[in-house]
């Protein structure tokens, strides 16, 4: 009987061994399956914060004036110089890709921080080319839409047509130009664009040849004039110009520089016979555009950019697109938190200047 109990005992025991030994495996389990979504959802969190940060990083490139020697006179700080240093800053980055590593040491995080900064004044306005009163695209931009062909997914003047019959059924402008990707017929174009790539291997660089609708249209310029030096990778392509490769800004610096030394804000006036000049960076072939010169911007003067941003810690990645608008407020009036960026060189209050800052009128996050 006393054998019985002992061995009765030892069973319990076992079997209560066991079931500890269950519970704490399936313990460790849980933790390591928590501490796993926990760190991954950091890691999204900090790809989110690198991704707005990028944006912040855009806009100084489009502000920033500290290249300018601070002992210079204010009156030898002239407009065209000004204008010149702008162009430096960002003619050659245009729709391409900027990246930035980032090391735990100096900046307290290891990730991989970029930005791509487009031109929506380099974009066609549908809501200004199109007449809504008459229904139908303006001439030229009828001309210039009717041999837009999306290989595989668009025939030549399709695209037309369908924009056509959906703006007259519309009988309003477009919000955003996101609402096309609503019409079936135009679902299987991409919305957001993407900047050209480094070659894999030893590859030759290419272009992306791809048309994107956020990249051919816009609504949020204040005119229909197209900015010639900043158009839109699409629409570089409509034209028949030379697309960019991913490190144009390094290889073809001194080009750029040679343009940026001698142009002038009216510079469209003389585009055409001072071709040979802007063809490294746009290409020999400027037929087409000779024949849409009258759409272009007189005057140099962009105000309204998109911004294409990703942030990435370990092999998560969040990425950002952003549209902005240059717009001016007076040192006295304050920062309006979350839209409005202002550039860090501003001057005294008692001046009571005007300084460049930009809206953020709006974001998806892709």
């Amino acid at each position: 009987m006393q054998k019985n109990s002992r061995a009765s005992i030892l069973i319990f025991t076992l079997l209560i061994l066991s079931v500890i030994t269950i519970l704490t495996e399936q313990l460790v389990r849980i933790v390591l399956v928590n501490y796993s979504f926990t760190s991954g959802q950091i890691k999204k969190e900090q790809a989110r914060a690198l991704a707005l940060g990028a944006v912040n990083l855009a806009i100084s490139q489009l502000l920033d004036q500290e290249i300018i020697d601070k002992k210079e006179n204010e009156k030898d700080k002239s407009e065209d110089k000004e204008f010149k240093l702008y162009l430096k800053r960002v003619f050659p980055h245009i729709n391409k890709m900027q990246k930035f590593k980032l090391n735990n040491i100096k900046e307290g995080l290891d990730g991989e921080v970029g930005f791509c900064i487009s031109c929506e004044n380099g974009k066609i306005n549908i809501n200004k080319v199109f007449d809504f009163e008459k229904n139908e695209f303006k001439d030229d931009y009828k001309k210039l839409l009717v041999g837009l062909e999306i290989k595989g997914k668009l025939k030549p003047g399709e695209i037309l047509k369908k924009l056509t019959e959906f703006l007259r059924e519309r009988k309003r402008p477009l919000d955003d130009v996101s609402q096309l990707v609503g019409l079936s017929d135009l679902s299987a174009v991409d919305l957001f664009y993407l900047p050209p790539v480094k070659a894999e291997n030893k590859e030759k660089a290419k272009p992306n040849t791809q048309i994107y609708l956020q990249d051919l249209f816009t609504t949020y310029t204040d005119n229909e004039g197209l900015e010639f030096l900043f158009l839109s990778n699409s629409l570089l392509n409509i034209f028949g110009l030379r697309q960019p490769l991913f490190d144009d800004a390094i290889t073809l610096d001194k080009k750029f520089n040679k343009i940026i030394s001698t142009i002038k804000k009216d510079y469209v006036t003389n585009l055409i016979p001072s071709w040979e000049m802007y063809s490294p960076i746009f290409g020999k072939n400027n037929k087409v555009l000779d024949a849409f010169k009258q759409i272009l911007s007189k005057e140099f003067g962009p105000k309204v950019f998109s911004v294409l941003s990703y942030g990435k810690v370990d092999n998560i990645e969040e990425r950002l697109v952003t549209v902005i608008k240059e717009t001016e407020t007076k040192n006295e009036e304050k920062e309006t938190a979350g839209n409005l960026v202002q550039n860090q060189n501003l001057a005294k209050p008692q001046e009571q200047e005007s300084n460049k800052v930009f809206k953020i009128i709006r974001m998806y996050w892709i």
